[in-house]
Formats: C-alpha cells, structure tokens, sequence
C-alpha cells in the first residue's frame, strides 16, 4: 500500500555545489528518486506474507533499572556559553539549514533575512554544549530507504530490519536524527547516536507492509530503540475514524484503520498498535504531521493516541512552521507549513522543518527540503539526548520534557489561541494550541529544571514528599562552624526538579553558615545591662542563721548563663554556654551560704533558640568556693524541644525531636585589689538527639561541646564606678560528633531513590577566638557602653574574620 513520505520537495545537489532553495507544494516528493504516491482508501491492498528474516523477542519492560554507572548522580546537563557559540557558527551546524525567499519555501530567489534556522531555533548549540551527543543510544528510523554508505553515517553502527533500500527522504531524515560531527556537510541532533534502520517495505518503494513494520517496531524495541521516527502516513483525515467509530458502535480502532485505510485486517492493525505500545516500554514514538494544511484536525496516523490511548504515554507528533526571528532570538512570525495539529494537540510540537541533510545520490549529496519529515527527526534526536542526559527515566518522562519545555511564550505575541493546558504534575502546567501544539521544540529547555527543583523525603519519586530546595537547605548555628559543610563538601546528592529529573549537586549546597555567626554582635550587648543579672528581683532571703543563709526568687531572664555561675565577664556574647541556648527565660533559684560555701540552684522553663515557650528545661546545681578568689563547680542540664545546640531540623536534615544536653563547668575569679580581677570559665558537655531521625541523616552520636572565656576587668579608670574589661573566650563549639546519612545520589526508571550511605565526623575545622574590650560607665544620666570585638576564625570556621565597634547608652525612666 503506498503511503505518503511527509516532506516537502527536496532538491539533491552533490556536496560540490551550493545548496539551492527549498521550493513549496503539496505532500510530495521531487528528487532524484521519485518517490512513492499518495495512498488511497479506495482501493484497499491485501495484508503481505510475513517476512522470514528476523524473529524479534519480546520488548523490554517499563522499569527496568539503568545499570548502576548510569545513574544521573555520575553525571550533569551544564551549558557552555563560548562552546555554544562555536558550534552554532560552525560550518557543519550552519550547513542543516534551508532558506526560503517566502512563506512557502520556493525552489529558488533571495532567501528571507529573519527566517529561523532550525538547529539554532530548537537550542541545539546550547544542548550540544554540555558534551551531550546521544553516543550509546539507538533510535529507530521507518521510512522508504536509505544510503548506508552515506558520510553522515560513517563509523556508526546500523542495525537493519529486513532489506533496505536506498532513498533520499529516509537517507535526508536519518541523517537529521544522527549525521555524524566530523567536519564535513552537516551534522545531526543527535551525532554520536546508532541507528535502527527499516523500510516500509523489504522490497523498496512505499507500499507499506504493515506485518512487516509490525515485526520491526518490535524488534528495534528488543535492540532498546529509544525513539522511533516516522515520517510517514496516509491521506486520511483523523474524524473520518472518529466518524467510522461513532457509526460503528463497538468497533475498534483497528477495524476502523483497516476499512478507511487498506484490508489488512483487523487482526494486522491490531498487532501494529500493540507493537507501539509495546515500544513505548523503552522508547518515545514520533511522528509527523500531514504536510496538508487543510486536515484542520490533522491525519489520522500522528493522531493515533487520540483513539488508541495506551499510545498517549510515549508519543510526540511533529508540525512544521515557517520562522522568522528576530535579532534577539525572538520569534516575531509564524506560518503554518503543515496540517495543524488538531487532534494530536495536547501531545503535538512544531518546528523548522526546512532543512538541508543527506542525500541518496552519492556518498557525499545534500538536498533541502521542507516538512514534517525533517520535524520529526529533530525531536527523535531530542529524545536519544534526553536518554543520554537521564538515562534512568522513562520514554513517558522524556516525552513529558519535551511537551513541557516547548516555547508557547510567543502565543500571545502573535495572537495564537490557546486550546487548553496539560498537568504534567507537581505544579507544572504547559499551555497548547489548536495549530501548534505545545510550541516550539526547545531541546536545551528539555534538559533543564523544568519547575520548581525539590529535595525528595522518600523512596520513590512518585510518593516522596517534596520540599524546595531553598526550603530544604539548612543552616547551622555558630557551634556547628563549617563542620557539617565539610563532611559533605565532595558528596553528591541528588534532588529533583517538578518532572523528576534527578540532578546531582554538591551536598553542601544543602548546608549554609549563619552570617549572624560571622559579625560580632555588639548592638544586642550594647543594649544590655552591664551584668548578666535577671529582669526581676534578685533572690530574697528566706531563712538566716549567723553565716548561714538561705535566699530563693523567681526571675525573668534574657538568658541562663549567669543563674549559677557569677564567674562571667560583661563581654560575652553570642553562645558562649550551653545554658545560651535556654533563651529568654522563667526560673526558681534557691541559694544556700554556709560561710565561704555557696549552693545555688536553679530551674528553668525557656523559649529557646526559635522564641518559642517552653522549648527548654531544665536546671542546674553550682557550688562556689570563697569570696576574694571564687572558684566555682556546677553541672547543668537542659532538655531542648525543637534542636540539636541551636540547630533546628528540616525535611532534608531531621536529626530528631530535639535534644538533652549536660555539662559540667569550672570558674574562677581573683581580686587581685579592689579595682583589678582576674577570671574565667571553662565548659564541656555532650547533647545526644531525640526522637527519630529522618531525611538524610541515618543517626547522630553523642555530640561533645565546649567554651570558655577568661580576662580581666579594671575598675575607676577614668571616673568612679567605670569598668575596662578585657577577655578573651571561645564560644560553644563542637569538640567530636559523628552522624551518620544517608544520601539520596539518583534514581531508576521505576522512581524508585537511590541512596548512598556515609559517616562524617561534624566538628568544624577552625576554633573562634573573640579578643574583646569593653568600657562601661555608670552615670546619674544613665549607663554608657563602648565595645570593641575582634573574631579570629569567626563562627567556628577556618580564616574568616570579623571586627567591630559600638558606642551604646542606655537609660531607665
């Protein structure tokens, strides 16, 4: 039966001469080989013999995992702007295009300045530039013929299907699908991939032998074709089978394709449409639209889907434009060339079809054409890169990519009619019209983040919780530093973006450092009294005895720091105890003196780090030794609600419910005469997490901590009641902590998340030092402040430093 090849006139000239213009018409072909008629419904042809030559096996089953190397944590889509520019201005790329000298692409006159080159319209040069090339991929090409020995296909494994013979359309198409990048004519879209190759019929011509292109879809399938081009099709229009069906309750789809096409028979048709459902496990379907502009609902075989929906999972239909653009790359005209894609349209996209490719007349002949025919093999291209690139998703997700990524933004430029919107899922939506379909194939936006780009909490992509990934990061207080930022600087995790295209990145992009942890944060100690002193009252006495006393109260406090120990200097700061992070606070205390001996005890109810009350208790015991030289002893616990030191959990990094903490602490403060002391204070303790975990993290040892502060303090330097300070203190940092995680590093093609296990220590790398003076003045007007810091190794990380100066004064009324 003689089907329809979906180019427009191609014209052959050897590689020698200059390519001449593509001239317009109908759906036919003008070359050096004439190629077949239309078909024709009135005169239905018998079903042919099976052919002998192959027995295909089963196709592959949807799911089946990449092998391990091919996961897409190995490996990334980044774009070479400079490498970009070289191809796209290299001989070879410039050479795929055909111009016209008016909508309707004549043979011959002055081409139109701003008409579109196709590669350069689809983004190739930027898809190419990421080193993408299609190599190991292998699409399946059927058609009238093709020249074998052809440049374009030097060094390039060919599978064939039955006999095949030479033509130039099939020979122009493939070479759009794959010609080889050496330097010499043109170069496909996908220039590295393999090809399956398959006439319509073993004994040449176009009369199509369905058993035949049956056989072969299935057997490109069992070769793991990951795209099938068809640039072929009948001069049926598709609702004349919808018309066939709705007259003929009951019928099927292949009843209906074998009376308004030819008498295979039923069953014939029927084996067809399995075979691309059965192809559709491993590969994408493409087919080109009717080059008739006025199937206002397009043909009948590229509208297939529509009718047979299994096939909607897998299936792009191709329609040809005329381009023209302006010098800023936007597209400022479009003409119809083809059908519209009509009932095709939610799984439909258009492209520059005007091409120069192979030809068939010798091993080195070009010619140019226009159509469908040279769309179609564009988007297969697309697909063996996009199955290059992401390896591990399915031929329904690359299909998904490419209908979602197609450029509509000109649609209401040019006033096109928006027919209605496809869910692609997770938020993404993409726009469609009557004529267009979803747009303009873009292959660069193919293989990039379409929509919102999330970290995955789960097994599999389908049911996984998504968070985004700004939302997924976490940041981590000063007594964290860089620690957790090293331990996952050379892992890669991969996150996904709306159509699940996993991606790899840098596991600490995922962890940042509080920039609060790298200034000094003079402005909230300036605003401060001058002591670490309650809100409230001091403690009352309850009971006295000769030295013997006993004084309890309840305060109100900015923090818990200086509730047990007095032995702290006016200018700490930030963290510089584990009791820092009880926040602002509600707390009993009980003080026993036994003369020289002193017992406080304290409990406490917090807001914590997030302001959020009765996110901490807990309490504490200190015993202080002596007046002149105090020496205090005091162990603290807390139990923390919502973190672990400050850090808070999220969905990529749970590290539990919350926290218990306990330490142990060791003061000392000296009065070497009235106006001169000396102190300090030493810290260490451990957290242990709560609850469980989740995310990344597997498990969290027992974390250790320590602080410490020492200096000493100068009083009546330059009035009465003033106090020059000096100290130098480390504030809480991460001795030894050990997590375990479990990072997510890609997926298969069931969805199902790969992971990858590491144990990293989370001690950070530098120690912050804090060199301080302070100046304080008591005064009738009010209480005045100067302060100077200065952090080496700030927020705990290796080489970061900060300084700074503030003047406060403060008053009560």
């Amino acid at each position: 039966m003689p089907v329809t090849l979906l180019a427009r006139p191609l014209t052959l000239v050897v590689v020698a001469l200059s390519v001449v213009g593509c001239s317009g018409g109908s759906d036919k072909a003008a070359s050096s080989d004439k190629e077949g008629s239309d078909a024709s419904s009135s005169a239905p042809a018998p079903a042919p013999k099976p052919q002998p030559e192959q027995t295909p096996a089963s196709a592959p089953q949807q799911g089946d995992a990449p092998p391990a190397e091919e996961t897409w944590a190995s490996r990334g889509v980044t774009f070479d702007p400079v490498r970009a520019e070289k191809i796209r201005t290299s001989s070879e790329f410039r050479a795929a295009n055909a111009d016209c000298n008016y909508v309707g692409c004549a043979s011959s006159g002055a081409a139109a300045g701003k008409q579109s080159h196709p590669f350069e319209l689809h983004n190739l040069h930027e898809a190419l530039s990421s080193g993408l090339t299609g190599a190991g991929k292998l699409v399946a090409v059927v058609d009238s013929g093709f020249r074998l020995t052809h440049q374009e296909f030097a060094g390039k494994t060919i599978l064939k299907f039955g006999e095949v013979h030479s033509s130039d359309h099939g020979t122009h198409v493939a070479s759009l699908v794959a010609g080889v990048q050496d330097g010499k004519g043109m170069h496909g879209v996908a220039p590295k991939a393999d090809l399956h190759l398959m006439g319509l019929n073993p004994k040449g011509g176009t009369a199509l032998n369905l058993d035949h292109v049956t056989r072969g879809t299935l057997d490109a399938a069992t070769k793991g074709a990951v795209a099938q081009n068809n640039s072929w099709g009948f001069k049926v229009k598709a609702p004349d089978l919808a018309s066939h069906m709705e007259a003929n309750p009951g019928s099927s789809v292949a009843d209906g394709l074998n009376a308004l096409i030819g008498n295979y028979g039923s069953a014939q048709w029927q084996a067809y449409l399995d075979a691309l459902d059965s192809f559709q496990k491993g590969g994408v379907v493409v087919w080109g639209l009717s080059n008739d502009e006025t199937m206002s609902s397009g043909d009948v075989m590229s509208t297939l889907p529509y009718f047979d929906k299994r096939l909607k999972e897998a299936w792009i239909t191709a329609a040809n434009g005329y381009f023209e653009v302006d010098a800023a790359g936007e597209l400022t005209k479009a003409v119809r060339l083809s059908a519209p894609c009509g009932y095709a349209a939610e799984f439909c996209v258009a492209g520059d079809g005007t091409t120069a490719a192979a030809g068939a007349s010798s091993d080195s002949a070009y010619g140019t054409g226009t159509g469908t025919s040279f769309v179609a093999p564009q988007i297969a291209g697309t697909i063996a890169l996009l199955a290059e690139a992401f390896p591990d998703m399915t031929p329904e997700e690359w299909t998904k990519r490419v209908l979602a990524s197609a450029d509509n933004s000109w649609f209401k430029r040019l006033g096109i009619p928006v027919k209605g919107t496809v869910n692609f899922g997770n938020g993404v939506s993409h726009a469609y019209s009557q004529e267009w379909g979803h747009g303009v194939l873009d292959i660069a936006a193919a293989l990039s983040p379409i929509g919102s780009v999330s970290y995955l909490s789960g097994d599999n992509v389908l049911t996984s919780e998504r968070t985004d990934l700004a939302a997924a990061r976490v940041v981590t207080p000063q007594s964290f530093g860089d620690g957790l930022n090293t331990a996952l600087a050379e892992t890669r995790v991969a996150v996904f973006d709306a159509l699940n295209r996993g991606f790899s990145i840098e596991g600490s992009q995922l962890v940042g450092v509080s920039e609060e942890n790298l200034l000094p944060d003079l402005m909230r100690w300036s605003a401060s009294s001058a002591s670490a002193s309650p809100l409230a009252s001091e403690p009352v006495p309850l009971y006295a005895r000769g030295s013997y006393v006993l004084a309890a109260g309840i305060s109100q406090n900015r923090d818990a720091m200086g509730l047990l120990s007095e032995s702290y200097a006016p200018m700490t700061l930030g963290e510089g105890s584990v009791l820092s992070l009880v926040g602002e606070n509600v707390a009993a205390t009980v003080t026993q003196d036994f003369g020289g001996v002193t017992v406080t005890a304290a409990g406490f109810l917090g807001e914590g780090q997030n302001e959020q009350p009765g996110a901490t208790t807990g309490g504490g015991v200190n015993i202080a030794l002596g007046k002149t030289t105090r020496v205090d002893f005091g162990v603290s616990y807390i139990a923390d609600q919502t973190s672990l030191l400050g850090l808070e959990s999220s969905r990529s990094f749970n590290w539990g419910t919350g926290s218990n903490l306990g330490a142990v602490h060791l003061g000392l403060s000296h009065e070497l005469r009235a106006d001169f002391s000396l102190f300090g204070r030493f810290e260490y303790g451990a957290a242990r997490a709560t609850g469980p975990v989740s995310g990344m993290v597997a498990g969290i040892d027992d974390v250790e901590f320590s602080a410490f502060q020492f200096g000493a303090s100068l009083s009546d330097v330059l009035s009465k009641h003033d106090r020059l300070t000096f100290s130098v203190s480390q504030p809480l940092r991460i001795e030894q902590g050990q997590m375990r995680l479990n990072l997510p590093v890609g997926r298969n093609a069931t969805g199902a998340i790969q992971h990858e296990q590491l144990a990293a220590g989370i001690e950070p790398n530098g120690r912050e030092l804090d060199f301080g003076v302070s100046y304080d003045l008591a005064t009738e007007a009010g209480h005045l402040r100067l302060g100077a810091l200065y952090r080496a190794d700030a927020g705990h990380v290796s080489g970061n430093h900060a300084v700074g100066a503030v003047v406060g004064f403060s008053k009560s009324f």
